[in-house]
């Protein structure tokens, strides 16, 4: 009976093997390859012998937890990661999502991107949604949000292409309700926005962005942290467990020159809720170089009454000559090139310390009821008035 169990389970083997190209479609492997030379039953066990064509074909093939490399070519697709798994590129490793909404969509907690270049995504380069704990790492995400250059309708399935406030496509890399991830060392151009932190779908909290360079983002900022949820703070009390964007940090990026272009500007990073009940507090923004942006270098902007934006932190910033279009959303316009705008219809709380301002008409610009904790305790250099309250 053993000899004939042990026959059996061999022929079932085989039987796997041989169902596959590379023999292991069947059997879930912990690391594949993908190149655009790849050729059926591959050994795949390098660039040069990988059995998978294209990237979504190695994600599918991967046991959860496994890796996906990515070899030197350019792939053709938008790429949806449902599990957990690392994709690795190597070489220049590019996904061009031409007339696809995304690049890359992540829908699965634990996911890690590295080493590749996403480019013309009618929509976002990288989207991850309702998914923890992602890593961006090392990639470059550029000329995406390209649905705002067709010259055809964008598709209705994208709605962010079609919302009143645009022109807007969404980000070259969003967390939408999603929180403990981290966005690093990534070059992040040429889109409308650079990063978006949102939280339309739950909270979006305990992210990192960290030593990327964001520049030449068209439309709207390097780095928004957007409370669009009117559940996450309804009534002015924040609900964390609903929405809210939160207790995320700012820190050691470039930002130059985003936000340019169009009516609406975008600053260098934005912290801001256009709901009532939308909740954006508790953030650090901290030892960035912000630069040359169409609205002020960090900009608050809080537009109705029951919202919270209370306890975000402004410090060890090297700031210079910012609000290039002018900031004019609020009662008291801004003209003029400033480095820090903070805007609000309620009280606010913030602290702004440690800064290094320069080269701008208004260090420090206040329109509201606002509490600044430490304006005086900023540099300014080549500053005709440092804090101007309003």
């Amino acid at each position: 009976m053993r000899a004939i169990a042990l026959a059996l389970g061999a022929a079932i083997l085989a039987s796997a093997l041989m169902a596959t190209p590379g023999g292991h479609a069947s059997v879930a492997m912990q690391t594949v390859y993908v190149s655009t030379t790849a050729t059926d039953n591959a050994a795949g066990r390098n660039c040069s012998s990988a059995a998978y064509d294209s990237i979504g074909k190695g994600v599918a093939a991967v046991a959860a937890g496994g890796r996906v490399v990515v070899c030197d070519g350019i792939y053709h697709e938008g790429v949806s990661v449902q599990k957990a798994l690392t994709i690795i590129g190597r070489g220049n490793a590019t996904i061009d999502a031409t007339n696809m909404i995304n690049g890359i969509t992540v829908t699965a907690s634990d996911v890690t991107l590295t080493g590749l270049i996403v480019r013309n995504a009618v929509g976002e380069g990288i989207l991850v949604r309702n998914a923890d704990r992602a890593e961006i790492a090392d990639n470059v995400v550029a000329g995406n949000d390209t649905g705002l250059r067709l010259t055809d309708p964008v598709p209705n399935d994208y709605p962010p292409c079609h919302l009143p406030v645009g022109p807007d496509c969404g980000a070259s890399i969003h967390l939408l309700g999603s929180s403990h991830a981290v966005v690093r060392g990534n070059i992040i151009t040429d889109g409308t926005g650079g990063v978006l932190l949102s939280d339309e779908t739950g909270p979006t909290a305990h992210n990192r962005i960290v030593g990327n360079i964001v520049a030449d983002n068209t439309t709207s900022c390097g780095v928004t942290l957007a409370g669009h949820n009117e559940r996450g703070a309804p009534g002015g009390v924040p609900d964390p467990r609903v929405g809210g964007v939160f207790d995320n940090i700012v820190e050691h990026n470039a930002i130059f020159r985003n936000g340019l272009q169009g009516k609406t500007g975008g600053a260098g990073v934005q912290m801001a809720t256009p709901v009532p009940g939308g909740a954006v507090y508790r953030n650090i923004v901290s030892q960035n170089i912000i630069d040359n942006n169409g609205h002020p270098g960090v900009t608050l902007h809080s537009h109705e009454t029951g919202q919270y934006m209370n306890g975000n932190s402004v410090t060890r910033n090297r700031i210079g000559s910012n609000n290039v279009n002018g900031d004019v959303d609020f009662t008291a316009k801004d003209p003029s090139r400033t480095g820090i705008f903070i805007g609000t219809v309620d009280s606010m709380y913030i602290e702004v310390t440690d800064n290094a301002v320069n080269r701008d008409q208004y260090g420090i610009f206040t329109s509201g009821p606002v509490t600044v904790d430490g304006e005086h305790e900023n540099s300014f250099s080549n500053v005709v008035v440092a804090v101007s309250r309003n």
